[in-house]
């Protein structure tokens, strides 16, 4: 893989690794998108149990229970190691990768179409989602990347789906039970659309989506839940003949809508540029993702080419996971490194005080995507606690003036460099430089 800018490392990734190779210049397009298709196995290393194997374990699992002997111990502590192995690579991954655009990719759309784990037996399916229904289609057609993650079980429990009955199904008749519209309201509201519909094209949605079934038999739909009858949805009518093949049908249709455009446009605007992103960079982004029917590559072309992706200005504010992550690949540990260890006990809390605990995106559209969602005083001190304690536990190995260099070449102030060479102690420098305001930016 080619090595990447400083300004790309910084905008489009999570930083720059210490003693990584590093090419002149701005932001190349090409070389960017090059990440899309090449192997990083720095990142592969930290792959995660597929959907099967997750399955496999579930289901051995509730086998013996059925027994009537209870909860068997192996299983159920192979699924809690699964579990606690998946939250460790939230974090690990984007440190040792080298294809950073790729992992903020992976974060940005698992972040804007949300699984999370703070309920039920979601913590299960959340890094599959994130592997199975997200990053394949990253560089691919966002269309896919919606269908994969409607259909994916751990979209279907985290919002209610498997609980969706048709009123007028067999089983809705029979147990007296109707609709979840979560899954159809979120579907057009935060996954696609955002705009351009109505109350009703989501019950007509959710009427459509009743008896959608991912176990480990696969994905189908329950023929005794579905809704019988015609759905209008958008000005479309779909049947109940193959009702699997309708909802992918929907599904096509939405994703290619202009409001579904002007979204993803504004999506990725407002997650690499600004806060308030450029009203002629979204407009450019819809009007290629239009051009090519759904698929992002082109789209991040744009986004890659505009102005603003080009400037030396740089208007984000790192999120928790991001920063952290920066921290790491700045300081050059490994992951056969004691201090890593040490990190990665400290990680979650460090995590919780900041504001984003791994994973447990409190609401249904994720983590904030704009500044003010991470600096409170509260989470702000937060942050100068960590950068103090990742300095302390490098020590004085570390050069921080070489560090600021490093970090942010000539996107550093006087006043920074100045700083960190006036620490009395090297670790302290570094300190200066990991909580500075700077540093935090991308």
């Amino acid at each position: 893989m080619e090595p990447a800018s400083l300004l790309e490392e910084i905008r489009f990734g999570y930083g720059p690794r210490l003693r990584a190779a590093r090419a002149a210049g701005g932001v190349d397009p090409d070389r960017v998108l090059a990440q899309l298709t090449a192997p990083d196995p720095e990142g592969a290393a930290w792959a995660r149990p597929d959907l099967a194997t997750r399955f496999a374990l579930i289901a051995e699992d509730r086998a013996l229970k059925k027994t009537g002997i209870g909860a068997n111990a192996r299983t159920t502590a192979a699924l809690k190691d699964i579990v606690a192995a998946d939250q460790h690579t939230a974090y690990a991954r984007p440190t040792f990768a080298a294809a950073g655009f790729v992992e903020r990719l992976v974060n940005l759309w698992a972040n804007r179409i949300t699984v999370s784990n703070a309920s039920g037996n979601v913590p299960r399916f959340v890094q599959s989602f994130r592997d199975e229904a997200i990053r394949p289609h990253i560089g691919g057609n966002y269309g896919a990347m919606l269908r994969a993650a409607l259909w994916h079980p751990g979209m279907q429990v985290y919002l209610s789906q498997i609980a969706s009955i048709g009123p007028d199904s067999v089983q809705g008749k029979r147990r007296k039970r109707g609709l979840n519209e979560n899954l159809a309201r979120e579907f057009l509201e935060l996954h696609s659309m955002r705009v351009g519909y109505t109350q009703e094209d989501v019950t007509q949605l959710a009427m459509l989506l009743a008896g959608m079934v991912h176990d480990d038999k696969g994905r189908r739909v329950d023929k005794g839940r579905v809704q019988p009858g015609k759905k209008l949805i958008l000005g479309q009518t779909y049947d109940d003949s193959d009702p699997e093949a309708e909802i992918d049908r929907l599904v096509a249709n939405v994703a290619l809508r202009p409001e579904t455009a002007a979204n993803v446009g504004y999506t990725l605007a407002r997650h690499f540029i600004a806060d308030d992103p450029p009203a002629d960079l979204v407009d450019s982004l819809a009007a290629a993702y239009l051009a090519h029917d759904g698929d992002l590559p082109p789209v991040y072309r744009v986004l890659l080419s505009h102005p603003a992706a080009q400037s030396p200005d740089r208007q984000k504010l790192r999120s928790p996971q991001e920063y952290v992550a920066a921290s790491l690949r700045l300081l050059g540990i490994t992951a056969e490194d004691d201090r890593f260890a040490k990190v990665m006990r400290r990680m979650p809390q460090a995590l919780l005080a900041m504001g984003q605990p791994i994973y447990r995106a409190l609401r249904p559209d994720g983590w904030p995507e704009v500044a003010q969602g991470w600096m409170t005083p509260p989470m702000m001190a937060a942050r100068i606690d960590w950068a103090v304690d990742c300095a302390r536990l490098a020590g004085d190995r570390i050069d921080p003036v070489a560090m600021v260099d490093t970090a942010l070449g000539d996107l550093a102030s006087p006043l920074l460099k100045q700083s960190a060479t006036r620490a009395e102690q090297r670790w302290e420098g570094l300190a200066v430089l990991l909580g500075s305001p700077e540093f935090s930016r991308r």
